[in-house]
């Protein structure tokens, strides 16, 4: 039933999905699969980057593809392994399996897949404490970032396993709870499920009944092209980490032209206090993919191709900011 609905979902971004079995597969030099994290009640892969020289109390970046790609692929189009090598920290990469899901998508729509101690959520938990025991790997220095599926599936562990990541970054996503079933993950793609702030921190809140600390620090992106997953969600994933965090909706501060970039649109929310919380940029004429900004600038990096535009803009640096890793 589960592959069923899978298919069913998918059938509407199937012609626009590259198949992930054409994708490269990982340098044996370069990433190392991780095989035994768990009893992996999610079934996936995994995969990990360790740069030479791995520094004491190293940061790790947890990586989660979109449909149709690998975690080789996303590798390679967001340029992290680079910028871990340069900078000193640990990548981890979540691999779906086309055995639980046609187009390689992590369910973020399916309920067994996104709760605390579950499904997939609870595999890529198991990879992170695989991590945290064999490597010294910070722990309040875990983070994590994905694009489209993978964005779903980051709003997940952030509500749901709060007490595991610092920040992440949702490109091309969909809030916590706005899909449990098949219904309402056609309707969440397409832009139709929107909710008050109230209720997006409530859906936050039931992830995870019993925790009473901080949540991770939010970043959004989204391409005002986006056919695949509006950009409506964009406004509604800001209304969810904005409750969250007591930021409140109107944003501190704006930038309309972002690091010179006229496309590119800087939306900040800060508590009370001033302190920036929430993050979001929305990137015009960006279609259903990352930004990237190919060339050996500074703040350059990463490759085109399916679902990676050269905008002039290099999402992946801008994450690793927010995240304190440079």
């Amino acid at each position: 039933m589960k592959l069923l609905t899978t298919i069913l979902l998918l059938a509407a971004t199937v012609a626009t999905c590259s198949p992930a079995e054409n994708a490269p597969t990982p340098a044996s030099g370069d990433m190392q699969e991780i095989t035994d994290f768990g009893d992996n009640p999610g079934q996936l892969k995994a995969w990990q980057y360790l740069p030479e020289g791995l520094p004491e109390q190293a940061a790790l970046v947890v990586v989660l593809h979109g449909c149709g790609q690998n975690a080789a692929e996303m590798a390679r189009l967001t340029g992290w392994n680079a910028l871990a090598a340069q900078q000193g920290f640990a990548v981890l990469y979540p691999e779906q399996q086309a055995s639980n899901n046609i187009q390689n998508c992590f369910n973020w729509f399916q309920q067994q897949d996104i709760t605390r101690s579950n499904g997939e959520s609870q595999s890529i938990w198991q990879m992170v404490s695989y991590m945290l025991s064999n490597y010294n790997i910070a722990p309040k220095r875990i983070y994590l970032t994905g694009m489209s599926a993978g964005g779903a599936m980051s709003s997940a562990l952030m509500a749901a396993y709060p007490d595991v990541f610092s920040a992440g970054a949702v490109q091309s996503g969909v809030p916590y709870g706005a899909a449990f079933d098949l219904a309402a993950g056609f309707q969440a793609m397409q832009g139709q499920v929107s909710k008050s702030p109230e209720a997006w921190q409530e859906a936050v809140a039931n992830a995870y009944p019993s925790y009473e600390g901080a949540y991770p620090k939010a970043m959004i992106f989204h391409g005002t092209d986006d056919a695949i997953v509006n950009a409506q969600n964009a406004e509604e994933l800001a209304k969810q980490w904005g409750a969250v965090h007591q930021t409140g909706r109107t944003p501190a501060a704006i930038d309309t032209t972002f690091a010179g970039n006229p496309a590119v649109r800087r939306l900040s929310y800060q508590e009370a206090g001033g302190e920036e919380r929430v993050v979001r940029f929305d990137i015009e004429g960006l279609g259903h993919a990352m930004a990237v900004d190919p060339g050996e600038g500074e703040q350059q990096g990463g490759e085109t191709g399916p679902f990676a535009k050269d905008v002039d803009f290099y999402a992946t640096y801008w994450i690793a900011r927010f995240f304190g890793l440079l």
